[in-house]
């Protein structure tokens, strides 16, 4: 069924992608938004709609209204004024917006790779020791999710502190996250094929899915 919604960005969006970073200007914009809403935003439009299913089976309370979770193709132009177009795109679906700590699932791809996996968009030292206790709470259901990481191709990305503050700690997995300053899980990707034939979604989806039951936990510790 998804695989009918999305078959895949165009093999140009690469070539324009990098063309950006000499053409991206002012002047240019008007034929530049021409090739981006074909070779970016319609494809990326397919993409999240053929997601939002998977991305609400791991959890009911995630955003999926388009304007909040997909990027769109102009550039913050209180930091970016000379650049006026993305040079990247992304897909973000998240818990219902707070201050601080907002759990979700990620997609991004710029010219040469892409990633996927969990977030925790501004995240603080008050959340991270949220999840030291969730774990210290549910420590053997924590090192049976971690652990099951490397088998869906993701890895824990983190900031660690110099000293291990968790000596006693056997498993090693989790004693990274309780070390942590702030991290993320995800899977990086170099562009190629399934990408362009759709594969990506499938790949995406199952990653999800097998990040569901990780993902409860760390909304259950945050939340």
């Amino acid at each position: 069924m998804h695989g009918i919604c999305f078959s895949g960005f165009p093999k140009e969006f690469v070539g324009f992608l990098f063309s950006l970073k000499i053409n991206n200007t002012v002047d240019k914009v008007a034929e530049n938004k021409l090739v981006y809403k074909q070779l970016i935003t319609e494809p990326l439009t397919q993409l999240f709609n053929a997601l939002t299913p998977t991305a609400l089976s791991i959890s009911e309370t995630i955003i999926t209204k388009p304007a909040k979770c997909m990027s769109s193709m102009y550039s913050d132009m209180r930091f970016s004024r000379a650049t006026p177009l993305k040079e990247y795109m992304y897909l973000r679906f998240r818990e219902p917006v707070r201050e601080r700590d907002i759990l979700g699932l990620y997609f991004d791809m710029g010219t040469e790779h892409y990633s996927y996996g969990i977030r925790i968009y501004k995240q603080t030292s008050a959340g991270m020791e949220k999840i030291r206790n969730g774990i210290a709470a549910n420590e053997k259901v924590f090192a049976q999710e971690l652990g099951n990481l490397t088998k869906i191709g993701m890895m824990i990305h983190s900031e660690k502190y110099a000293r291990d503050r968790f000596p006693d700690i056997k498993n090693d997995t989790v004693k990274q996250l309780l070390n942590s300053k702030h991290f993320y899980i995800g899977r990086d990707c170099i562009i190629g094929d399934a990408v362009f034939n759709g594969e990506m979604l499938h790949e995406i989806s199952n990653a999800y899915h097998g990040l569901k039951a990780l993902y409860q936990l760390l909304k259950k510790s945050l939340y």
